[in-house]
């Protein structure tokens, strides 16, 4: 009877054992911790402090955006259709960039080197690389440099014109119009908007953001000579602000005009945008600094 009680016992207790393991959950292995940015790119979106009040531009129109995480942080009639003078060039050399090289040598036309307003000084029949007429272009505003190019890529001004409007509608810039390769006319137009976004494309070509970051620059014709001193129109170049670029407009119509890109403290590229001032340095300047100070970043 003893012996058939013990027998009992460990039948039952190797049942139990049995089931244990059965049930047992498995053992999952050991995961090595990771952080969310390693899966996704955050940028920090900037924030507007807690009763910060815009400052007062009196230019026509005025826009602003943190390009680092594509915020607007401030905007005054950025729809408004206004004439834009040489930010005009902006397309000038995006298209250029696009098309040509840019050691190709460009002939200088009588018309070209004719044209009014801001030059380099090219001569009729000076031979120029596509390169040097860029910095020509953007550092020191040539009306000269935007013909030369603009009859260099398409036969004519009048036919690089209607080239310009058609990238303008391709880069989805639906209030801008061309009339002109360098903007001396006037009869052009766009909005602060569409020209932070031309911008924005530009920006991505470091060829542009080094030729438009240079004080002054020489630049020579294809064999040597002649030699050009350019030096930029843009006066926040190097400032306390850590402007960086872009590109400088002015006539009696279009007033002051100013694209910069800037950098703050937080490492965020600033991009600004003035329209119809009469003080395009200050006005931006005092736009840079309470957008640097009354944000949180």
């Amino acid at each position: 009877m003893l012996r058939a009680l013990l027998s009992l016992l460990i039948t039952s207790l190797l049942q139990t054992n049995s089931l244990a393991e059965i049930e047992q959950p498995p053992i999952l292995a050991q995961q090595e911790p990771f952080e969310v940015s390693e899966l996704i790119d955050i940028n920090s979106i900037p924030t507007l402090k807690i009763g910060k009040i815009e400052p007062i531009i009196y230019a026509e129109s005025g826009y602003a955006l943190d390009l680092t995480s594509n915020t607007p942080l401030y905007t005054l009639n950025q729809h408004e259709k206004l004439p834009i003078a040489s930010l005009t060039k902006l397309m000038t050399a995006y298209i250029i960039l696009e098309e040509e090289e840019l050691d190709s040598v460009v002939t200088v036309s009588s018309k070209a080197a004719n044209t009014p307003g801001s030059q380099i000084w090219l001569g009729t029949g000076e031979q120029i690389t596509v390169e040097s007429l860029l910095y020509g272009l953007l550092i020191q505003s040539g009306n000269d440099c935007a013909v030369a190019l603009a009859e260099f890529n398409s036969g004519s001004e009048e036919n690089f014109i209607k080239k310009m409007n058609q990238k303008a509608r391709q880069l989805g810039l639906t209030n801008t119009n061309f009339t002109s390769a360098s903007g001396l006319d006037d009869e052009g137009y766009s909005t602060t908007k569409d020209l932070a976004n031309l911008s924005m494309y530009l920006l991505k070509d470091e060829f542009i953001r080094e030729i438009t970051s240079l004080p002054e620059a020489t630049i020579t014709g294809a064999f040597g000579y002649p030699t050009h001193d350019l030096t930029s129109t843009n006066q926040l170049l190097g400032s306390y602000l850590n402007v960086k670029g872009l590109k400088t407009g002015k006539t009696p119509l279009a007033g002051e005009c100013l694209i910069t890109v800037a950098e703050n403290h937080a490492g965020h590229e600033i991009l600004t945008v003035i329209l119809g001032s009469h003080d395009r340095f200050g006005e931006t300047k005092l736009m840079l600094d309470w957008i640097y100070n009354s944000y949180e970043w």
